[in-house]
């Protein structure tokens, strides 16, 4: 016996309805079947806000009457599967990482920033950036309208420098 699919013909007039338990989601062009209870499994999340009671009928639907959500979908089935199982993903970790706090699901940001690989990439980095002088001033130097690189007029020199552009090299005044 399978459960009841709000979007096969002839079963329920209307993709929206809260009452259906089973839901399709086009997420960037990536189809996912799953739960509303999945889907509602953290109360504060962004899901549950978006597949709660009366929610539902202000998402859009592809031509096909699927949930669509506008955002990369690669990363989706290890958001289900972790609402599902409770189990960590094991690849792409820092893009699961990017869409939990996307999706605002606070168990899995948690779990994954305790995890090595995402405290090493966020944390780390942080700690880094923090003890690098003036490290956000010279990221902004460098994207200035003279991208790349600068170099700095000499003492004593006559007041120009060489520049490199994206064009290559040229005079500064």
């Amino acid at each position: 016996m399978s459960l009841p699919d709000c979007r096969s013909p002839g079963k329920q007039s209307s993709p929206r309805l809260v009452s259906c338990s089973v839901v399709q989601l086009n997420i960037g062009g990536h189809v996912f079947t799953t739960s509303l209870s999945t889907l509602r499994k953290y109360p504060d999340s962004l899901l549950a806000s978006m597949f709660n009671s009366g929610q539902q009928t202000k998402l859009p639907t592809d031509a096909k009457g699927r949930y669509f959500i506008d955002r990369n979908g690669t990363h989706f089935g290890a958001i289900l599967q972790f609402l599902r199982t409770q189990r960590l993903p094991t690849e792409n970790i820092l893009e699961v990482y990017q869409e939990a706090l996307h999706y605002d699901i606070k168990s899995l940001v948690k779990q994954l920033q305790d995890s090595a690989r995402v405290f090493g990439e966020t944390v780390g980095r942080q700690q880094f950036i923090a003890r690098v002088p003036n490290y956000q001033e010279n990221l902004e130097n460098r994207r200035g309208p003279r991208s790349l690189w600068q170099c700095c007029q000499q003492p004593g020199g006559s007041g120009s420098g060489a520049v490199w552009t994206m064009e290559g090299p040229s005079n500064c005044n």
